[in-house]
Protein backbone atom coordinates (compact mmCIF):
# COMPACT_ATOMS: atom_id res chain seq x y z
CA UNK A 1 0.00 0.00 0.00
CA UNK A 2 1.01 3.08 -1.08
CA UNK A 3 1.95 6.25 1.60
CA UNK A 4 1.41 9.90 1.77
CA UNK A 5 2.08 12.42 4.80
CA UNK A 6 -0.64 12.36 7.42
CA UNK A 7 -1.83 16.31 5.81
CA UNK A 8 -2.73 14.61 2.23
CA UNK A 9 -6.63 14.86 2.12
CA UNK A 10 -7.96 11.65 2.74
CA UNK A 11 -11.75 10.62 2.15
CA UNK A 12 -13.44 7.69 1.50
CA UNK A 13 -17.11 7.47 0.34
CA UNK A 14 -19.17 4.39 0.99
CA UNK A 15 -21.98 4.00 -1.18
CA UNK A 16 -25.08 2.30 0.08
CA UNK A 17 -25.72 -1.15 -1.53
CA UNK A 18 -29.39 -1.42 -0.49
CA UNK A 19 -32.22 1.50 -0.23
CA UNK A 20 -32.21 2.69 3.12
CA UNK A 21 -28.53 2.10 4.32
CA UNK A 22 -26.38 4.94 5.35
CA UNK A 23 -24.07 6.46 3.22
CA UNK A 24 -20.45 6.51 5.25
CA UNK A 25 -17.75 9.04 5.06
CA UNK A 26 -14.18 8.23 6.51
CA UNK A 27 -11.93 11.29 6.87
CA UNK A 28 -9.26 12.18 8.20
CA UNK A 29 -9.36 16.48 9.24
CA UNK A 30 -7.87 17.44 6.34
CA UNK A 31 -10.36 15.50 3.83
CA UNK A 32 -13.09 16.61 5.80
CA UNK A 33 -11.98 20.33 5.78
CA UNK A 34 -11.46 19.87 2.01
CA UNK A 35 -15.23 18.39 1.80
CA UNK A 36 -16.97 20.88 3.60
CA UNK A 37 -15.00 23.86 1.68
CA UNK A 38 -16.33 22.18 -1.75
CA UNK A 39 -20.00 22.18 0.10
CA UNK A 40 -19.49 25.70 0.80
CA UNK A 41 -18.63 26.56 -2.84
CA UNK A 42 -21.38 24.64 -4.16
CA UNK A 43 -23.76 27.15 -1.96
CA UNK A 44 -22.28 30.04 -2.54
CA UNK A 45 -22.22 29.26 -6.11
CA UNK A 46 -24.69 27.24 -6.86
CA UNK A 47 -24.18 27.75 -10.69
CA UNK A 48 -21.08 25.77 -10.18
CA UNK A 49 -20.21 22.41 -8.72
CA UNK A 50 -18.11 22.15 -5.63
CA UNK A 51 -15.29 19.93 -5.94
CA UNK A 52 -12.93 18.97 -3.70
CA UNK A 53 -9.79 16.54 -4.43
CA UNK A 54 -8.89 14.17 -2.21
CA UNK A 55 -7.05 10.79 -2.05
CA UNK A 56 -8.59 7.70 -1.31
CA UNK A 57 -6.71 4.66 0.83
CA UNK A 58 -4.50 3.38 -2.22
CA UNK A 59 -3.15 7.07 -1.89
CA UNK A 60 -4.84 7.49 -5.42
CA UNK A 61 -6.53 11.15 -6.18
CA UNK A 62 -10.12 11.15 -7.01
CA UNK A 63 -12.40 14.26 -7.13
CA UNK A 64 -15.66 14.46 -5.00
CA UNK A 65 -18.72 16.49 -6.91
CA UNK A 66 -21.00 18.48 -4.54
CA UNK A 67 -23.95 19.89 -6.95
CA UNK A 68 -26.91 21.68 -5.73
CA UNK A 69 -30.23 20.84 -7.39
CA UNK A 70 -33.83 22.53 -6.77
CA UNK A 71 -36.05 19.57 -7.90
CA UNK A 72 -36.66 15.92 -6.81
CA UNK A 73 -36.47 15.17 -10.27
CA UNK A 74 -32.68 16.54 -10.61
CA UNK A 75 -32.09 13.88 -7.82
CA UNK A 76 -33.36 10.84 -9.24
CA UNK A 77 -31.18 9.99 -11.74
CA UNK A 78 -27.80 8.68 -11.58
CA UNK A 79 -25.24 11.10 -13.05
CA UNK A 80 -23.07 10.25 -15.91
CA UNK A 81 -19.71 9.97 -14.79
CA UNK A 82 -18.41 12.07 -17.19
CA UNK A 83 -20.95 14.92 -17.27
CA UNK A 84 -20.45 16.01 -13.61
CA UNK A 85 -23.92 16.54 -13.47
Amino acid sequence: MNALPQEYPFVHIYAQHKPRQPVIIKANTEGLCVLLNAIINAIAYPQQNGMAEVFDGNAEMYEVIVKVVKTHDQLAPLPDQNSQQ
